[in-house]
């Protein structure tokens, strides 16, 4: 049984398998055109599908290459998207294609893939036991993917997007400090070699990346300012100074006086350290907290610093992101507009500020509720 139309307007048949089939002639990106068929289970699927092609034909919309596999394009968008993307990010989308997508799902075609075959491969990963975290990562990195496909008119719909992901929920979430396990840090750090840079990741809520690669000249002692503008992250084996995470963290804040006084007692170490004299000042250069070789700190070191640092002093244990967390929730708690807290940590979005780090502890809820009661006995 045929029903072929005239030349330019496709063509709709029935195969002897009994599925239905339309074809029709679209551009290709190599150029030229190429003949399209598509597949549906009645002539009137089958017609709309050829309706489909007929309207990407005439709005001059490529057709996919016919043997395009999902393992060949990711590994052609991983090479895009390296420039384009930080080196950290870079090297999580490259071990989720390598280890994950390309295993599962890299044979299949492209244009064929389907929202059945992403959730068969979520569903095999958590059959082989992958934790709730590498599922969401994993399949972030494919919906990022098929979006750039989407956006190059290699495919009509992200798949990815329709299948469903649950966040996975932390196994032990931990409160940031209240405001009296931050006054014990401090105490605890007061005078010691890196007591400024505690008190740098406490109060202005600096992450580990960007206190490490601050510099002298960042600071403005006379106007009481610190600029920070750049990161440091290991990269294919190195400490490297990269762009900050995002161009609002790009960022000048006020130094507290704390603060500032820390940096000073900082500075004045380093000259005696260097066998500087009160007569021969020496300059301010280099990395704030670096190595005694100039070199910028091992973030990850930083880490192991603090747990040592909380286990010798007594000081509940949060992770040192934690400190970030404690910040941005004890200026919320003291009445700072949402909007200032933003800029001083550096956040792209204020419902960042607000949603993920705006945490109320219990010590907060109960102070807003007494201060209701004595409103409503009045």
């Amino acid at each position: 049984m045929s029903g072929r139309n005239a030349n330019g307007e496709g063509s709709v048949w029935k195969r002897k398998d009994g599925r239905w089939c339309a074809a029709a002639y679209l551009p290709v990106v190599t150029g030229g055109r190429r003949r399209v068929v598509t597949y549906g289970k009645t002539r009137q699927e089958a017609r709309a599908k050829l309706r489909e092609l007929l309207d990407r034909a005439e709005r001059n919309i490529p057709a996919t290459p016919a043997n395009l596999t999902v393992a060949t394009y990711l590994t052609e968008w991983l090479t895009h998207i390296r420039r384009h993307v930080r080196p950290s990010t870079y090297a999580g989308y490259e071990s989720n294609v390598r280890l994950h997508l390309i295993p599962r799902i890299g044979k299949k075609k492209i244009a064929r893939l389907t929202a059945r075959d992403v959730r068969l491969m979520v569903d095999a990963m958590r059959a082989d036991g992958r934790n709730a975290r590498l599922i969401q990562y994993v399949h972030a990195t494919l919906r990022t993917a098929l979006e750039h496909a989407c956006r190059e008119e290699l495919v009509t719909r992200n798949v990815a997007r329709l299948v469903r992901i649950e966040a996975p929920t932390p196994l032990n979430p931990r409160e940031p400090l209240s405001a009296q396990e931050a006054r014990k840090l401090l105490a605890a750090t007061h005078g010691q070699h890196l007591d400024a840079l505690w008190a740098i990741l406490l109060m202005l809520g600096l992450r580990r990346s960007e206190v490490c690669a601050l510099r002298w000249d960042d600071i403005d002692f006379t106007a009481g300012t610190l600029r920070i503008t750049k990161s440091v992250q290991r990269v294919d084996g190195q400490l490297r100074e990269m762009p900050t995470k995002t161009r609002r963290s790009n960022r000048t804040v006020p130094l507290p006086p704390r603060c500032r006084y820390a940096l000073a007692d900082h500075h004045r170490r380093l000259q005696e350290a260097h066998g500087n004299g009160p007569g021969r000042p020496w300059p301010p250069t280099g990395y704030i907290f670096g190595t005694r070789w100039g070199t910028p700190l091992e973030p990850r070191n930083l880490t192991r610093m603090f747990g040592k640092l909380c286990e010798h002093h007594g000081i509940r244990r949060v992770p040192l992101h934690g400190l970030r967390h404690t910040c941005v929730s004890l200026l919320l708690a003291l009445g700072t507009h949402p909007r200032v807290v933003m800029e001083i940590v550096g956040h792209s979005a204020i419902e960042m500020t607000m949603n993920v780090y705006g945490h109320v502890n219990l010590d907060t809820q109960r102070a807003a509720l007494n201060h209701l009661d004595d409103e409503l006995s009045g």
